[in-house]
């Protein structure tokens, strides 16, 4: 059932374009918008009988909607110069702890912000197209393959197609913390999350921890994560159930479209748990003989039967090059095997304070957008391609 959302600006030209573009979205399964830009007409509205899931707007409307009475139904200001988070404007006492929505995004995102507010799940609109999130592997038998940075691209070009993405980190030392900074605020962590899962393992009423309190939102990322783990000890630890647990935690809450799993060394017990669990599994091979020759082992282990590994590892592999070029002849892989892109080498990620150009290569987003569609849309039919962007 679609949430009742009013939406209240001064700027008529505001709406227009936000509504035409949930008309012709996906979104338009899961919102119901009712706009005002004039204060008469929402005074009047708010005279009636009609209760909506949650109101937002600028702040001299949202005050409008508390003064009257009606600080139950879920409320939010959109803020020009803010992001998610509560509001604490000092000229405007009344709005104090309310939540906070930055007014000027793009549409997928700004919509994702409201159903985040009513509390509506997108993968609602799924459930007929898919029986589960897709989890998603990147992984690497070479070091310094790029991995991390493909993987984050990924999760951005979904974010920003209006996919509900997770952003999971399980390399032992996190790297994607020299390009993404953590947002402000005190959330536990996945620390604290693989101590409750340990727990609830251990004692049966402690129940399922409920992932949301763990954690945090990547607005550059169109993203949630968690924090970067502090405690390399914690990481080290981390044994194959424990990251099958954590996998099957953020399945099962059925909030996320796709689950983008950043490995490390291929070697490790929690990569391990990524070639048996994920639907997909992306290796990352670097321009090189003896990167694609590892890889070609590797996969020449998975396969045989004294692995400890299930099969199917090969059906559902797929393939890059990083750091190629459009002439590149690629051999070495096993017999039936291609490659499915390569990936541009990009000069400028050589320059010193390179780290916001990471995520801002549009050669680089260009190539990763078409390596999406080729591996993902057939696992999520009708979700992926289609309706994303500015209409």
């Amino acid at each position: 059932m679609a949430a009742r959302i009013v939406l209240a600006v001064r700027e008529s030209q505001y709406i227009e374009p936000l509504l035409h573009y949930l008309h012709h979205s996906r979104y338009s399964e899961l919102l119901r918008i009712t706009a005002f830009s004039r204060m008469e007409a929402f005074a009047e509205f708010i005279q009636g009988d009609e209760v909506p899931d949650a109101v937002v707007g600028d702040a001299a409307f949202i005050e409008a909607w508390l003064v009257s009475g009606r600080s139950t139904v879920r409320w939010a200001v959109l803020s020009e110069d803010g992001g998610p988070g509560s509001y604490h404007g000092t000229s405007n006492k009344s709005l104090a702890g309310g939540e906070v929505i930055a007014k000027y995004q793009s549409l997928p995102s700004l919509l994702e912000s409201i159903l985040q507010l009513c509390n509506v799940r997108r993968s609602d609109m799924l459930l007929s197209a898919k029986e589960e999130t897709l989890l998603l592997g990147v992984v690497s038998c070479s070091g310094s393959s790029g991995k991390t940075t493909i993987a984050l691209n990924m999760a951005k070009v979904l974010g920003e197609q209006g996919l509900s993405v997770f952003y999971l980190n399980l390399e032992s030392v996190d790297s994607s913390c020299i390009i993404l900074r953590p947002p402000q605020g005190n959330v536990p962590g996945l620390e604290r999350l693989l101590y409750d899962l340990q727990a609830g393992r251990n004692d049966e009423e402690a129940g399922t921890p409920e992932l949301r309190r763990y954690v945090i939102r990547h607005e550059e990322l169109q993203s949630d994560a968690f924090r970067p783990v502090g405690n390399l000890k914690e990481m080290l630890q981390m044994t194959s159930q424990d990251t099958l647990d954590l996998l099957e935690l953020l399945t099962a809450t059925r909030s996320y479209d796709i689950v983008i799993i950043d490995t490390g060394s291929i070697e490790e017990e929690r990569a391990k748990a990524v070639l048996q669990r994920c639907g997909i599994l992306l290796w990352v091979m670097c321009n090189d003989d003896l990167s694609i020759h590892k890889t070609a082992r590797w996969l020449s282990h998975c396969s045989a039967p004294h692995s400890g590994l299930p099969p199917g590892i090969l059906e559902k592999s797929r393939f890059v090059i990083n750091f190629g070029s459009d002439d590149i002849e690629v051999g070495g892989l096993p017999e039936g095997l291609s490659m499915d892109a390569v990936l541009p080498y990009i000069p400028s990620w050589t320059l010193r304070h390179r780290e916001e150009l990471y995520l801002n290569s549009p050669q680089f987003q260009q190539v990763i957008m078409e390596l999406c569609r080729g591996i993902i849309e057939p696992s999520l039919p009708q979700v992926f391609t289609g309706n994303a962007g500015y209409e």
